[in-house]
C-alpha cells in the first residue's frame, strides 16, 4: 500500500511540471486583459497565424511599428497571439486607402475646381477626390455622399475643399476632413456598424474646427464668424463640447458657450396648395428670433435645396419659382448671434401652370351701355383652351356663367346690368388646368341721356392705345417689367417698360400680332424670370378709332 502511494506521489510530482509548462505556453499566446477600445481605436480580432510583425506589414501605415501595438496591448511575445483575442489598434496607425465622394444631386450653378484643371460644371453621379473644391452660386446647392454613407448638403453661395477622403485599411472606418471657407453645410454622419470604429469626420472653418462622432449638425461661415448647431449626437467645436439641441457661435476671439436652440415656428398659415407665383409665406413668430431662415426642398428622389433665404420679418418670399410639384418648406428662427433653431416643416404643392392669360379688354372698371360685351385675352402657347367665369361678386360665388373649351382668345357675351367680374384659366391639351387669374370688373349701365350738341364738344380721341393687364403679384413692394415685341425672340421690341401697376398701355400699335411677356421685380430690385409669352392680335378695324382725333381737327 505504501509503495502504491509513493508511486502515486511520484506521478503527481511528474505531472505538475507539464501542467505548469502548458500554462506558460498559453500565457505566451494570450495578451493580458486590456481596456475596451476607444472611439479612435479599432478592435481587431486575432486570426490564426497572426503576429504583431505580420500585422505591421498588412495593416499599419508606413513608419508605424508593431512595438506600439505590443505596448498598448501588453503583449508578452509578438510572435505568439491567441486566435480570437482582441487587439486595440489606434486608427492613426492604420494603412490608408484613397476614398471618394459621390454627387447625389446638384441644383443651379455648381462648379468643380480640381488642381491642374479648369473650372467645370458639376453634375449628379460625378466622383470627387481629395483636393477638389466645390462652389455653389446663388440659390444653388449640392448633395454629397461619402464612402461611409454620410451625407452633406452644401448650400447657396458656398465654397468647400475636400481636404481628406480616406479609408483606414481593413477597419472599414473612413477619415473625412472638409474645409468650409464660406457658405453653409448640413451634414448627417452615419454611425458605424456594430464592431467597427466610428468614422472620423472633421469640418474646418476659418474660425473654428468641428470634430464629429456619428451625428447630425449644421454649420455656416462668412469667413469671419461661424455658427454650428447640433441636432443629434455631439460635436466638439474647438474646446467646446456641444450636446444635441444646442448651438455655438465662433469668432477669432473664441467660441461661445453652447445655447439651447430656438423652438420651431408655427406654419399653420402656410397653404397646402400654391397657385400664385412668386412664392410668399407668412411664418409664425418665435420669441428670441431676430431673423428667419426659410428653405424650399425637393425631397424626391434625393433631398435637394431649391430656395434659401434669411428674412428680417416673419415673411418668406422669393422671386425664383420652382416648377409645379410637391415640395417641403423648412423654417427656423435665428438669434442675435446667428445661431439657428429647430426646423418646422410643412409639405405644400405648387400648381400655378399653365399660367392664366393676360386680360386685354374690357379694361378694369370700364363702363358699357351695350348689352353685348366682347371679352378678349392673350393666347398662351401652352394652352389648348380656356375657361371663363362671370359673376356679380369678386369671390365668384355664385356664378352667373362658366364657359369651358374656349379655343379662341375672345368671346362675345350678352351681359346683364350692373357691375360684373370675369376671370380666365388656361387648360393644356391633356386637360390639365392652371389656376384662375386675377379678376377684372366692368359695368353695364342704362343708356345715358343725349349728349350736348357736337359743336359744344371739344375734340377728343376715341382711343389712346391697347391696355395690357395681368395678375398682380402678392409680393409687398413688387413692380413689373413688360416687354412687347413683333417676334417670339423679342429682338424686335416695341415696348420695354417697368411699372408698379399690373397694367401697361401700348400706344396705338399697328395691326398685327404682338408677343408679350411680364416678369416680377422684388422690393430689393432683383428681377425674376419672365412668365409664359402671350400673343396679342391687333385688328386693322381698330385703327379708325385712333385716327378720330385727327379727323375732328380737319
Amino acid at each position: 500500500m505504501m509503495v502504491q502511494l509513493v508511486r502515486a506521489g511520484l506521478a503527481v510530482r511528474a505531472v505538475l511540471p507539464m501542467w505548469a509548462l502548458a500554462c506558460c505556453l498559453c500565457s505566451a499566446h494570450a495578451a493580458p486583459p486590456t481596456a475596451p477600445p476607444r472611439a479612435d481605436e479599432w478592435a481587431y480580432r486575432v486570426q490564426p497565424g497572426d503576429t504583431l510583425i505580420g500585422l505591421q506589414a498588412t495593416l499599419l501605415r508606413p513608419g508605424a511599428r508593431w512595438q506600439a501595438l505590443q505596448k498598448l496591448n501588453r503583449v508578452a511575445n509578438p510572435l505568439r497571439l491567441r486566435p480570437g483575442s482582441v487587439l486595440r489598434i489606434p486608427l492613426a496607425l492604420l494603412r490608408e486607402e484613397p476614398a471618394s465622394a459621390e454627387v447625389l444631386h446638384s441644383h443651379g450653378e455648381v462648379w468643380l475646381e480640381r488642381p491642374g484643371s479648369p473650372r467645370q460644371p458639376l453634375v449628379a453621379a460625378a466622383s470627387l477626390v481629395a483636393g477638389d473644391v466645390l462652389i455653389t452660386g446663388p440659390q444653388s446647392s449640392l448633395s454629397l455622399r461619402y464612402g461611409d454613407g454620410s451625407r452633406s448638403l452644401l448650400g447657396p453661395n458656398s465654397r468647400m475643399l475636400l481636404e481628406r477622403l480616406a479609408r483606414l485599411g481593413a477597419s472599414g472606418a473612413f477619415d473625412t476632413r472638409l474645409r468650409l471657407d464660406s457658405g453653409a453645410l448640413d451634414t448627417r454622419v452615419t454611425p458605424a456598424p456594430a464592431g467597427q470604429p466610428a468614422p472620423r469626420f472633421e469640418l474646418r472653418t476659418p474660425v473654428v474646427n468641428l470634430g464629429v462622432r456619428g451625428t447630425e449638425f449644421r454649420a455656416r461661415t462668412d469667413g469671419s464668424v461661424a455658427q454650428a448647431e447640433v441636432l443629434q449626437g455631439r460635436v466638439a467645436a474647438g474646446p467646446q463640447a456641444v450636446p444635441p439641441g444646442f448651438g455655438v457661435a465662433a469668432s477669432p476671439a473664441g467660441v461661445s458657450p453652447p445655447v439651447a436652440l430656438l423652438p420651431a415656428p408655427a406654419l399653420s398659415d402656410v397653404p397646402e396648395r400654391v397657385d400664385r407665383l412668386p412664392l410668399q409665406f407668412a411664418l409664425g413668430r418665435v420669441s428670441g428670433a431676430v431673423r428667419y431662415r426659410a428653405q424650399v426642398y425637393d425631397t424626391q428622389p434625393v433631398q435637394s435645396l431649391l430656395l434659401d433665404g434669411l428674412f428680417e420679418q416673419a415673411l418668406a418670399a422669393w422671386i425664383d419659382s420652382p416648377a409645379d410639384g410637391r415640395y417641403e418648406l423648412r423654417v427656423r428662427g435665428a438669434d442675435a448671434d446667428g445661431i439657428e433653431g429647430h426646423d418646422a416643416r410643412r409639405a405644400f404643392t405648387i400648381k400655378a401652370r399653365p399660367e392664366p392669360p393676360i386680360l386685354l379688354r374690357p379694361r378694369s372698371e370700364e363702363r358699357f351701355n351695350s348689352d353685348q360685351v366682347t371679352l378678349a385675352w392673350s393666347r398662351n402657347p401652352q394652352a389648348a383652351s380656356y375657361k371663363l367665369q362671370l359673376s356679380r361678386r369678386a369671390d365668384f360665388n355664385p356664378l352667373l356663367l362658366q364657359r369651358e373649351g374656349l379655343s379662341e382668345s375672345e368671346v362675345r357675351l350678352a351681359v346683364p346690368l350692373g357691375t360684373l367680374y370675369w376671370r380666365l384659366a388656361a387648360v393644356r391639351a391633356d386637360g390639365d388646368s392652371g389656376p384662375w387669374g386675377d379678376a377684372l370688373s366692368f359695368e353695364r349701365f342704362e343708356d345715358p341721356p343725349l349728349p350736348p350738341a357736337p359743336a359744344a364738344l371739344p375734340p377728343q380721341p376715341a382711343g389712346d392705345g391697347l391696355l395690357l393687364s395681368w395678375s398682380a403679384s402678392p409680393l409687398t413692394g413688387a413692380s413689373y417689367q413688360v416687354q412687347v415685341a413683333r417676334d417670339p425672340a423679342f429682338t424686335e421690341r416695341v415696348l420695354d417698360q417697368k411699372t408698379v401697376k399690373a397694367e401697361v398701355l401700348l400706344p396705338k400699335p399697328e395691326p398685327g400680332a404682338y408677343h408679350v411677356r411680364v416678369r416680377t421685380i422684388g422690393a430689393d430690385g432683383r428681377a425674376g424670370t419672365y412668365g409664359s409669352t402671350q400673343v396679342v392680335e391687333v385688328p386693322r378695324s381698330w385703327w379708325w378709332l385712333w385716327l378720330l382725333p385727327l379727323l375732328l381737327l380737319l
